[in-house]
């Protein structure tokens, strides 16, 4: 019966710990480029589209290039591993998930923020004519 007791309490350490493991890579934060260069962690950058630098779309290895300004002006070169994302040019801002390696930001995720259709709409007037 104890042999049962240790098997349970081992697979349930061996969840507890997978699943602190999980978790922690699931929490991604928000960080400038410099952060990002100094932890080698994943993380979340917000910045705009460098578009004066080449941007460009490789179809042989379905990876796109940019280059990425966080919010202290600081920049750096993106390969992201899939196709352009829509809307690149019309967005307010994007954000960026992955992590530093070298002089390039390995993406995994691109978040384009675009304008919202509502802004600068008149609001609805509330008199009955």
């Amino acid at each position: 019966m104890q042999k049962r007791y240790i098997i349970g309490i081992g697979i349930i350490a061996i969840a507890s710990i997978a699943s602190i493991y999980l978790l922690s890579e699931a929490q991604v934060q928000y960080t400038t480029i410099q952060d990002a260069r100094l932890t080698g962690k994943k993380v979340q950058i917000k910045g705009q589209w460098v578009e004066r630098d080449e941007a460009y779309y490789d179809q042989l290895n379905n990876s796109f290039y940019f280059t990425l300004a966080d919010e202290t002006g600081e920049k750096i070169k993106v390969i992201y591993n899939g196709a352009k994302p829509n809307h690149l040019e019309l967005a307010e801002a994007i954000v960026v998930r992955g992590r530093v390696e070298g002089s390039y930001f390995l993406a995994t995720d691109i978040l384009t923020k675009c304008p919202s259709k509502y802004e600068g709409a008149k609001p609805l007037s509330t008199q009955i004519p």
